[in-house]
């Protein structure tokens, strides 16, 4: 359970580098960030494929990634190829918009870690198999109300954005969907939709 919470803890930290996208796009706007980001991504997914196709380089990174990479991540693209493709998804589906962004980025990196962080330590109410609970989910919620209402959007509109968002985090992670894709993407689909203003 500790070297479980541990392991987690070391990942969400890793995980909230995604705020480097968010700094990135208030440092060099928007859509000049949106390039920059773009080949970002060309970059991590040569490398991911790499490491895919050659053991010598999958095991190396494991070395060097230890504990951060799932088993799950082993053999398909791993979460840092999902978070820069969900920030920069997040950044088109704004249209730069400042609000929408941070709120929708914050939602990945904050409510995220606040879901898998809280459920791991305090998680009694199971969903889905075990995989997730109530009290994680809640957390995740929580955090990414708070979160999108810090970035100016309207009480009603950080309810949607993280709504949205905490429902994009319930179904486990498969080969074909990855949460950290479809949080920030959902969150800047709901805020685009409601309006955040």
């Amino acid at each position: 359970m500790v070297s479980d919470l541990k392991r987690e803890f070391g990942r969400k930290v890793f995980h909230m580098l995604s705020l480097v996208y968010l700094g990135a796009f208030y440092l060099l706007g928007w859509p000049r960030v949106g390039w920059t980001l773009a080949a970002w991504l060309s970059i991590v997914f040569v490398i991911e494929t790499a490491r895919l196709k050659a053991p010598g380089i999958e095991s190396a990174l494991a070395v060097f990634f230890e504990g951060m990479i799932r088993e799950t991540e082993r053999k398909h693209f791993s979460g840092i190829f999902h978070t820069t493709a969900g920030s920069l998804a997040a950044m088109l589906i704004a249209r730069g918009d400042p609000m929408i962004v941070g709120a929708s980025i914050m939602q990945l990196a904050l409510g995220d870690a606040a879901s898998a962080l809280v459920g791991k330590a305090f998680g009694r109410t199971k969903m889905f198999g075990g995989l997730k609970s109530l009290e994680g989910s809640l957390a995740g919620f929580a955090v990414g109300f708070a979160a999108a209402h810090a970035c100016g959007a309207r009480p009603g509109a950080a309810l949607a954005a993280a709504l949205a968002g905490s429902l994009a985090e319930l179904p486990p992670s498969t080969p074909l969907f990855n949460d950290n894709l479809w949080i920030p993407v959902a969150s800047a689909t709901a805020l685009r939709i409601v309006g955040a203003r």
